[in-house]
């Protein structure tokens, strides 16, 4: 079968985890020599200058290539090859592949490489052979993986057991014919906000949501959050920088801050994702089958911003306790006036009946000695 790779148009390294052009180096706890090494694509040869393998293919395709290790170090070293499946880290939103003990369940479990351990003598190149079996019911779209060269060391100290497990790798983008979709989301979005001490002050706001990739095809996501309060009021807007190579399936967790918010009692974050095609997608153009052939025309997912919004109180706690406590102050001050007004109401009323009272005693004791003065004058 002829291969069909297409160079990528960026460069790929990823640290530990990728570094197709320059190597990687790592010293060993304890050990004099330093392990390094490199992984790359390559002719039978020899390196050919890819930075990453990348096809499009057709469902049912073989694909032959080979991958170049360079012992760059001091020593020999023997190195455990194999395919994995790429993944987006969640806490950081980079590039990264299956730990060693998972076992790949997409493109990684395609690649059969032509051995799985070879010792390289220092200075020295080994070139790998390798298949890639791309099922007929493969679903369409884009698939990622790793060819990954591995150093295991035992841990420091202990004569058993691993203790560190060192891996590079090249980047193995493949895209299936058929219908491409874009479909991105913000989930889970909780917005917080950190009031200042000062009661008149303003507070700091918080937004976390998970950027989730629900198409097929990798995705780069620009993303804007927009801070208000009640009524529209504007308070501020966060544009964290851009979630690159998100891959299908995958998502990564996104925490962002604004100071100076106003405390409006209530506060509002619009997140809009807006997605994109990643800047090292493959030239389409430029795929082809295992025959050579131009593949069917691959259509461009449609990528449609998306927004979410979340909802929390904006409140100055300081000030609210003060607020509290001028209302509770100004209860007690109208109770204390409602209940001395009462109080002094009730002994008006009762100095008044009592008035009466004696009013009416004098002068019923009055009209009784006025009664008995008449008496007394009938009977002389």
């Amino acid at each position: 079968m002829n291969r069909t790779p297409v160079a990528l148009a960026a460069a790929l390294a990823i640290g530990l985890a990728l570094a197709p052009l320059a190597p990687a180096t790592a010293m060993a706890a304890g050990a004099p020599p330093a392990i390094a090494w490199s992984v790359q694509p390559a002719t039978q040869t020899g390196r050919d200058g890819r930075l990453a393998f990348a096809y499009g293919v057709n469902p049912g395709t073989q694909i032959d290539d080979f991958v170049v290790i360079s012992n760059v170090g001091s020593e020999a070293q023997t190195f455990n090859v194999y395919g994995t499946d790429a993944v987006t880290q969640f806490d950081t939103g980079s590039f990264g592949l299956l730990p060693a003990k998972t076992k790949p369940k997409d493109l990684g479990s395609w690649i059969t490489t032509k051995t799985n351990k070879i010792t390289v003598p220092a200075g020295e190149i080994a070139v790998i052979p390798f298949e890639i079996l791309v099922p007929s019911d493969a679903t369409p779209g884009d698939h990622t993986a790793g060819v990954i060269a591995s150093v295991t060391t035992a841990a420091p100290g202990k004569k058993n057991g691993i203790g560190i497990d060192q891996r590079v790798a090249a980047r193995v983008y493949l895209r299936v014919a058929g219908q491409p979709i874009s479909k991105v989301a913000a989930t889970g979005a909780v917005v917080g906000f950190g009031p200042s001490w000062n009661p008149f002050g303003a507070g700091d706001a918080t937004v976390d949501y998970d950027v989730r990739n629900g198409g097929n095809v990798r995705e780069d996501v620009a993303q804007t959050v927009t801070l208000s309060g009640p009524f529209g009021i504007q308070l501020g807007t966060i544009k964290e920088k851009p979630v690159v190579n998100l891959l299908p399936g995958q998502a990564t967790h996104v925490h962002q801050k604004l100071p100076g918010i106003a405390p409006l009692l209530l506060l509002f974050a619009d997140i809009k994702l807006t997605p994109s095609a990643p800047t090292d997608l493959v030239d389409k153009s430029q795929l082809r089958d295992q025959n050579g052939n131009p593949l069917p025309k691959l259509e461009e997912p449609k990528f449609t911003a998306v927004s979410s919004t979340a909802l929390t109180l904006a409140v100055s706690w300081t000030l609210l306790a003060i607020v509290i406590l001028l209302i509770a102050l100004i209860y007690l001050i109208t109770r204390y006036v409602r209940v001395t007004r009462e109080r002094m109401f009730d002994a008006i009323d009762a100095a008044t009946e009592q008035a009466r009272h004696d009013a009416l005693v004098e002068a019923d004791s009055a009209k009784t000695e006025k009664a008995t003065v008449g008496a007394s004058g009938s009977q002389s």
